[in-house]
């Protein structure tokens, strides 16, 4: 029952949603209503041509994260991924071996991730996947004489970790190659370690604590592997050859880095599968202009607390240009461009997440209008909450500011629910990849030419 009546809730959504594109008075009266909107309210529509930025900036945030559930090596999209291993260990037994072998190797093990690599989305004629990789294995070894030692490692928090590693700089650097292959989805990878590790470890007797970094900036593309918090995490190998033996160690933790590679500072270019955004930065006159002619009112409203209340934006959506050939992706699927908006909160601009309404129709016939690398030359992206707060509160001389972010891929392009679901037929049918595309899209043909807003505004006026 409670299945059934989830199905007919989300069904009445989709249906409420969809009115607001269409001219059905009555549906919108009861959508309105729905929304707490005055049934007296009229829906307007009003579209606003040429508008052009006056600022845009790319924001990249390249502090390290943890890498617990999953990691990523190499380079795509002009942005380049490093590993950080954070391993300690109390084995004087093993110190003892290891200064008396003379033909000792290490390896770190790391195992791909299978759900990516095994899915029916990622281009199974991609693989195998062989390159020569061109890396650098840094490192710093710090002793230790008990498990205390090793103890305190573990209690460094995970924040306070990261917040050294941002300033942290390796002891011992060295650059080698290795052979890297990903053949299936249950491949081992197994990256030599340098010897020149090893030796420093002989030195010790009892406990380490080793930082171990990998870094692969000029590889062709990204491997991903599960990080140190899953049943695959990755081992720290030790093999002795003529004892036919080996000793096994596991990180305590991961970190990933990430370093943009752009060499265009005044571009506005996007990254899927990092944090990066995209702020846009919108005057406030044309805007008022438009809604003054529009109404036959004074836009800004300057009476009283200056909130202006005579209209509710409904919604608001703004039509780019778009040329997906300035930019690329790894999986060729189509990849949604999420939007947030700057909003007043108590006197301070907060950034909040924007819905997104769906367009049946739209949809039905040519898919999401919120996608790159995808059928058509526009983007449309939804920003009402922030248009409702900008024009309640341009009194102040604001500007409409917003932001873009690089998305899932989306598998199915022409569904209306925009959400993964159980089917009749008790399958799930995903709607979006579960995985980031490490794509890059450059908007800044696109921000050059004019952008045109729609706005569906409830509004009332004298008697009406």
């Amino acid at each position: 029952m409670k299945k059934i009546l989830f199905v007919y809730l989300l069904l009445l959504a989709l249906a409420l949603s969809a009115c607001i594109f269409d001219s059905d008075e009555t549906v919108m009266a009861d959508w309105l209503a729905d929304q707490g909107v005055p049934g007296g309210y009229e829906v307007q529509t009003l579209s606003i041509d040429g508008l052009t930025p006056i600022s845009s900036a790319v924001f990249m945030d390249s502090t390290p994260k943890l890498a617990n559930d999953r990691a990523v090596l190499g380079r795509a999209a002009n942005i380049s991924h490093d590993i950080v291993f954070d391993i300690a260990f109390y084995d004087s037994v093993f110190f003892a071996d290891l200064k008396n072998a003379d033909s000792a190797t290490a390896y770190l093990a790391m195992y791909v991730l299978r759900p990516f690599y095994s899915s029916k989305s990622y281009p199974t004629d991609s693989l195998p996947l062989k390159e020569d990789l061109a890396l650098n294995i840094s490192w710093s070894l710090d002793k230790g004489s008990s498990m205390a030692f090793v103890d305190s490692v573990g209690d460094i928090s995970d924040s306070l970790w990261l917040a050294r590693l941002a300033k942290w700089k390796a002891k011992s650097t060295v650059d080698t190659t290795i052979s890297i292959s990903v053949s299936a989805k249950d491949t081992i990878v197994k990256i030599a370690l340098p010897s020149e590790l090893l030796s420093a470890m002989k030195k010790l007797s009892k406990a380490c604590h080793l930082q171990l970094k990998l870094s692969a900036s000029e590889a062709a593309r990204t491997y991903r592997f599960y990080g140190a918090g899953t049943s695959y995490y990755p081992k720290l190998w030790v093999v002795f050859p003529k004892e036919k033996s080996y000793s096994e160690y596991d990180p305590y933790r991961m970190a990933q880095i990430v370093s943009n590679k752009e060499t265009c500072s005044d571009c506005a270019v996007l990254h899927g599968g990092v944090y990066d955004s995209l702020v846009l930065e919108y005057e406030s006159a044309p805007i008022m202009k438009a809604l003054s002619d529009f109404y036959g009112d004074d836009f800004p409203y300057t009476e009283g607390n200056g909130d202006d209340v005579r209209q509710t934006v409904i919604l608001a959506q703004l039509t780019f240009a778009r040329d997906d050939s300035q930019g690329s992706s790894e999986l060729g699927l189509p990849i949604q461009v999420v939007v947030g908006s700057y909003t007043d909160s108590s006197g301070k601009s907060v950034r909040q997440m924007e819905s997104y309404r769906l367009n049946k129709s739209l949809i039905a016939t040519k898919g999401h209008p919120n996608m790159v690398f995808y059928d058509g030359d526009s983007l449309t992206l939804q920003v009402t909450y922030g248009m409702r707060d900008f024009i309640n509160r341009a009194r102040d001389g604001r500007n409409f500011k917003m932001m873009m972010r690089m998305g899932y891929p989306v598998l199915l392009p022409k569904d209306s629910t925009y959400s993964d679901r159980i089917t009749s037929k008790k399958d799930t049918s995903y709607v979006f990849f579960s995985h980031f595309d490490h794509s890059r899209y450059d908007f800044t043909s696109s921000l050059k030419q004019p952008a045109t807003m729609k706005l569906w505004l409830a509004n009332k006026r004298g008697n009406e």
